[in-house]
């Protein structure tokens, strides 16, 4: 009886085996003839990067300096009288122009019982009259300045160069000059003079910078901005700043072939704001990327946004 029982159980369990293994059989051949998946392989396909590039080219680049300065004036003269009594016929204003002679007031010497001729003030030289002193109708004496005029077109900037660079200084080198007041315009400039000592405090050289064509809208006072170009490469390989990628003190740029682009290692030379000097790694005529992306990488695939500038 109790054989019969265990044949039984041997028989049940080698049943549940056979349809078990004919389901997962069945779904095997199932999967093997689907022609929706028979011989399927998975296609990715790259999105390209859309990015802007430059072509390298040829041309200058200038060393230059930055340091800022002062605008000022020859020096500002004194309109003094030349008698004790009451301001007359006195109406100048800031900013008013005079020429050399021209009577600009009178002074009245006059006392009660007494009448004099008056006097003429007479405009000591040509310019724009920068502060006044005194007003029509108050009492003032020789001793007393009555305005300061200063010949606006001698202006020019006195700045202090650092110790460092002492050496690249020299006259004759030229300038460009900005101001914040004029943030779209180039003043051009020239260094005329070279203090022959330097300050012992602050290990500073004095320099003056005169104007190559000096303009009414600068004014003494003002602060500027200078960049003294002390060298000049007139065919050195440029690229856009934007096109530098550095790491680990290496500077590295993209290159574009075939919409793909290929990490390079590059040497700089000279630099601007605006442009690159490339000393070594590329040539003339090659196309670098001058979009910063952190998807970028060696063999990615892009696509030039701005193809047609260049």
């Amino acid at each position: 009886m109790k054989n019969k029982k265990f044949n039984r159980q041997i028989i049940n369990l080698i049943l549940a085996s056979s349809i078990v293994l004919f389901t997962i059989t069945s779904c095997a051949k199932k999967q093997d003839v689907n022609p929706d998946t028979q011989d399927a392989t998975e296609v990715i396909v790259e999105k390209p990067i859309s990015v802007n590039a430059a072509r390298v080219t040829v041309g200058s680049i200038d060393a230059s300096i930055q340091v800022g300065g002062t605008v000022s004036s020859g020096n500002a003269v004194a309109i003094i009288g030349e008698a004790t009594g009451t301001l007359r016929n006195f109406t100048l204003e800031l900013g008013d122009t005079v020429v050399e002679d021209q009577i600009i007031g009178q002074i009245d010497a006059s006392r009660p019982g007494m009448q004099y001729k008056m006097k003429d003030i007479k405009a000591p030289i040509s310019g724009t009259i920068v502060r006044v002193a005194s007003e029509e109708g108050s009492m003032v004496s020789p001793s007393v300045p009555l305005a300061y005029v200063e010949d606006l077109k001698d202006l020019n900037i006195k700045a202090n160069i650092i110790e460092k660079y002492i050496s690249k200084i020299k006259t004759g080198e030229k300038v460009e000059v900005t101001f914040d007041a004029y943030q779209d315009k180039i003043f051009k400039g020239t260094v005329t003079d070279v203090d022959p000592t330097v300050n012992s405090q602050t290990r500073s050289l004095g320099i003056t910078i005169e104007f190559e064509d000096p303009n009414k809208e600068i004014l003494p006072g003002m602060y500027a901005n200078n960049r003294i170009i002390t060298s000049t490469i007139e065919t050195a390989l440029l690229i856009p700043s934007t096109a530098v990628f550095a790491k680990e003190n290496q500077f590295y740029v993209y290159v574009v072939n075939d919409n793909k682009v290929s990490k390079r290692t590059i040497e700089k030379g000279l630099e601007t704001y605006e442009n690159i000097q490339v000393t070594a790694g590329l040539n003339a005529g090659e196309i670098v990327v001058v979009t910063k992306s952190a998807l970028l990488g060696e063999g990615s695939t892009v696509s030039i946004k701005n193809e047609g500038a260049f």
